[in-house]
């Protein structure tokens, strides 16, 4: 699919879809947070600290912080995210995935 939307449409539809990538990933950090809290009240701390799955939830915990800060960091300086793209030749590609 080739686009062929006007550069603010772009622009709207790209702001648009990182604004539903927040909402996301903040709703994932939560239940990974929550998650944490429920392995804290059911295991030992030498349990926790053996678990392979309690690490997943932290790490994933902190990559979601991590997202967020670029996300909202992106949103709030209003670049023109599909200029940068389009002059790395990912233009096309990135706007399809979207």
């Amino acid at each position: 699919m080739k686009a062929t939307m006007n550069p603010t449409k772009m622009e709207a539809r790209i702001k648009q879809k990182l604004r539903a990538l927040i909402g996301n990933v903040t709703h994932m950090q939560n239940v990974a947070d929550q998650t944490l809290e429920l392995i804290k009240s059911i295991l030992t701390e030498d349990e926790r600290n053996d678990s392979d799955t309690c690490r997943v939830v932290e790490n994933l915990s902190c990559v979601c912080e991590e997202a967020l800060q670029v996300l909202c960091e992106e949103l709030k300086k209003g670049t023109r995210l599909y200029e940068i793209l389009n002059e790395e030749g990912m233009r096309t590609k990135a706007i399809d995935s979207l």
